[in-house]
This record gives structure tokens, sequence and C-alpha cells, in this order.
């Protein structure tokens, strides 16, 4: 297993990849059906800085990372994440997670925030607490999770 940039050629698997968990409706407060042009001019592109955990010429997962906001904000990275089904449970998205620190230290960034992670992604808030993250802010009934109900999104940070 490594971890690369990715090219040009890969954005389609990665948007296969996001949309796989967006369809799961219970990561992402994307609807399924939002239109394949959005998800590419916001996420997926390489205007952001993205790279994938590979093996064996397989995607099985990757990151996203850019400012998290314009401006006087872009000092502060965001980031987003996604791991394929099959492949999770395998210690990718803590690669991933570590890869992106390093990066984004490596571009200068003062710190990472997660500005919407759901509270019921327990093993997200759970991988992301044990690499440094705290929980700054609570959005209460954020997200409308189709089981659980109405739950919150957690705010998490890590100083960089």
């Amino acid at each position: 297993m490594h971890i690369r940039a990715a090219t040009k050629e890969d954005l389609s698997r990665v948007y296969d990849i996001f949309m796989e968990i967006v369809n799961q409706r219970v990561y992402y407060p994307y609807d399924p059906s939002t239109p394949k042009s959005y998800i590419e001019s916001f996420w997926v592109n390489l205007e952001n800085t993205i790279y994938l955990a590979e093996e064996a010429g397989q995607i099985l997962g990757a990151y996203i990372l850019r400012p998290n906001q314009p401006a006087y904000g872009k000092h502060i990275a965001n980031a987003a994440y996604m791991v394929s089904a099959q492949a999770r449970g395998k210690g990718i998205g803590r690669m991933l997670g570590l890869h992106s620190l390093n990066i984004a230290r490596k571009a200068g960034y003062h710190g990472m925030q997660f500005n919407f992670v759901v509270s019921t992604n327990e093993n997200a808030v759970h991988l992301w607490k044990s690499i440094g993250f705290e929980v700054v802010g609570r959005a209460p009934d954020a997200f409308h999770h189709p089981e659980k109900g109405y739950v919150d999104a957690l705010i998490m940070y890590q100083k960089l």
C-alpha cells in the first residue's frame, strides 16, 4: 500500500468513491442526486490537493486538502477523506489522516479544521481524536441521519 498524488486520470475513480460514500447517507451531508458538476467543482478537482491510497494499481481511498476559508482564513486547512467500502478496517483512513497532516504542515497551514463530522460516525470521531484532533464545537441536530433522525455535527480542530 502506498500513498501518491492524484492525477487527472484518477479523478473519475475518486469521484466514484466519494459518491459511494455519499450514497450511504450517513457520513456526508450531500444528497446522492447532487449534480456531478457541483461535486467536481467543489471537491474532486486538481485545484485541491488530492492524494490516493493505492494497492496493486487499485485506488482504495483518497483525501482532498484545501484551505478551510478564503483570504484571511486560508491559513487553516480543511480536508475530506474517503475509503471504499471493501477497503475499510485496514488502517487506510489513519494512513490518509496522518499523511494529510504532514502535507498540511509542509504547505504552511497553521491548523486543520473539520467543519462537519457526523457525531454518529463513531469510527471517524475516534480516529480523529486518536491522531490529535479535538472537538471544538457542536452543531445540534445538523445532520439528518436516515435511521437515527437528527444528530449533531462536530467541528474538530488540530493546531499544526
